[in-house]
């Protein structure tokens, strides 16, 4: 996410540099997305406005769901929504802005989906069947090396146009990172393949968060993070083909 947001800084200094504002580029780029969204959208990607933000989609081959719910407040309180595709997956974030002296960031909303083709397995049956004791087995709430906390609460849910059962769980880390994590499962007729949609929501508020921030991350949480998921959670359609 550091690479997307420098990238988005340089292009923007560049275009100021030759004489075209920021608004001008965003405002280009804003359209361009709103009326080619999920054809062949930049790499990179910054909206100005919620409107616009609302109007793009998740796209990919094995899926595609709505964008997060946005506000208009996260344009004037915050950076504003932008995002990325690389390799198979695609990001969605809010951040906030200045960052630190090191670049980190103080307050940010992260959504991250990936997609994978596997072999039906034991994993999938467990889902489909409900079956607690197998993800009791297979993802004991642990702690590892680092001081992040993985694996906790482990339970069901299902979600997106064709309900589909999701294995849901958190992680916490101590630099004030915590995620919220849905695999969400469907599987061909013959059950011989299983299509797996891996969507992160990412919550981070620093640790180290100075005073003149704090009363943003009371409106910025990480329970506000998971409401606005659900837009992205309801619309998800898992496409056939394996």
């Amino acid at each position: 996410m550091k690479k997307i947001i420098l990238k988005l800084l340089f292009l923007s200094s560049i275009f100021n540099f030759i004489g075209c504002s920021t608004h001008d580029v965003s405002d280009t780029i804003d359209n361009t997305l709103a009326h080619a969204a999920g054809n062949k959208p930049a790499k990179f990607f910054h909206f100005t406005k919620s409107k616009y933000a609302h109007k793009w989609k998740f796209r990919h081959k094995d899926y595609e769901a709505l964008s997060p719910f946005t506000k208009s407040k996260d344009w004037e309180k915050m950076g504003g929504w932008g995002g990325g595709y690389y390799g198979n997956s695609i990001a969605f974030s809010l951040y906030q802005l200045p960052r630190g002296k090191q670049g980190d960031n103080w307050i940010t909303y992260a959504f991250n989906i990936s997609t994978s083709v596997l072999n039906y397995s034991k994993w999938d049956e467990a889902l489909y069947s409900k079956d607690q004791s197998f993800y009791k087995k297979h993802m004991p709430k642990k702690i590892d090396k680092y001081g992040k906390t993985m694996n906790i609460n482990v339970h069901f849910e299902y979600h997106g146009k064709e309900n589909y059962p999701c294995l849901v769980w958190d992680e916490q880390w101590l630099n004030g990172v915590r995620k919220k994590i849905y695999s969400c499962d469907k599987y061909n007729l013959g059950k011989t393949m299983s299509k797996r949609i891996r969507i992160e929501l990412i919550y981070t508020k620093s640790p180290n968060l100075p005073t003149k921030y704090r009363s943003l991350a009371n409106e910025y949480t990480y329970k506000d993070l998971q409401k606005r998921a659900k837009r992205t959670l309801d619309s998800l359609y898992i496409k056939d083909g394996w």
